[in-house]
């Protein structure tokens, strides 16, 4: 979850992937940006899986959610995207906080920050001799499809960003929609959400409504919700903790002049600058904030969302130009 706001590096090191990757000319290369955590500087690393060959391709950055990076979702998606023909960044914006898991305690690392990561990053793929800086997109998952759906926020973009560098397309799979920008202006890039019709943890009707508002102001945005499916439906097993932080009922909206509001309790938790008002905003948080969250696979949406995200990787990615 992320409320408003609070140099990148290349490091390449080619290393032939194991037996089991998608070719054995396929590479990987460790990238680190130079990133902070509570006003201490911090490297964040990635894993980039490069195509073979040694022409300019796509590529796409992939954002863990709240467990972190695992080989059971990241890594497989980026080997899909390998065999696509798409470089795959696997960025891990915990381990270099010292972080294994935000999902007791969401603040450990933020969304705001998980979000500079993803910024930084495309910043650095834009510099690689392999990569067409005009098509990378980002997609992630819960905590990193939040990420994904608010790097599509041009404001969030222009601070960040060079002008003309923007992601190509976005990708958020059961994401948290708790932050609702007033009148949202979209980078132009599409969106597609992807949504569990089941999802107890961060919830389907939040997301829903953002994306009509969204529409509203011009944004290509679509929905797809997988009837049934739960949230985390494309992971190898059902989990569920009962100290996990649950926000699905949290909603904080942005008002015309510029105050954020938490949707059910009507308080002001930030100033018109986006600074949190601590106190109110820890009463609202813990009226709105439950605890227990569950998820699981659902076999049918696991199949139809990767064959979709092929379909707009293919669209946008490898047969578009980046133009919008």
């Amino acid at each position: 979850m992320m409320l408003p706001a609070r140099c990148w590096l290349l490091l390449p090191l080619l290393v032939a992937l194991a037996p089991s990757a998608v070719s054995a000319q396929a590479t990987t290369e460790r990238i680190s940006l130079s990133r902070e955590h509570r006003g201490k500087p911090v490297t964040i690393t990635g894993e980039l899986l490069l195509p073979p060959g040694t022409g300019k391709v796509p590529a796409m950055v992939i954002h863990h959610g709240s467990g972190g990076v695992s080989a059971d979702r990241e890594r497989r998606y980026a080997h899909e995207m390998v065999k696509l023909g798409v470089a795959a960044l696997v960025l891990d914006s915990f381990k270099g906080r010292g972080i294994a898991s935000t999902a007791e305690d969401q603040a450990a690392v933020s969304s705001t920050e998980m979000l500079g990561d993803a910024f930084a990053a495309l910043k650095a793929l834009a510099g690689h001799t392999r990569i067409d800086g005009k098509r990378v997109g980002i997609m992630g998952f819960s905590k990193g499809g939040t990420v994904a759906l608010l790097s599509a926020h041009e404001v969030r973009a222009e601070r960040a960003l060079p002008a003309g560098l923007r992601f190509a397309l976005h990708v958020p799979f059961y994401p948290s929609c708790a932050t609702q920008h007033f009148k949202p202006k979209s980078t132009g890039a599409p969106i597609y959400l992807l949504l569990g019709g089941a999802d107890t943890y961060a919830g389907v009707a939040p997301c829903q409504d953002y994306a009509a508002t969204l529409k509203a102001e011009g944004a290509a945005i679509e929905v797809t919700v997988y009837p049934g499916a739960p949230h985390g439906f494309d992971v190898g097993r059902a989990y569920n903790l009962p100290r996990g932080e649950n926000w699905s009922r949290c909603v904080f909206v942005e008002q015309a002049d510029g105050l954020w509001k938490e949707r059910a309790s009507g308080l002001t938790t930030n100033d018109a600058k986006g600074r949190p008002i601590d106190a109110v905003y820890r009463k609202a948080l813990a009226a709105c904030r439950t605890y227990g969250v569950s998820g699981g696979p659902n076999e049918t949406a696991k199949a139809k969302s990767l064959a979709a995200l092929k379909g707009y990787v293919q669209k946008h990615l490898i047969e578009g130009n980046g133009a919008r």
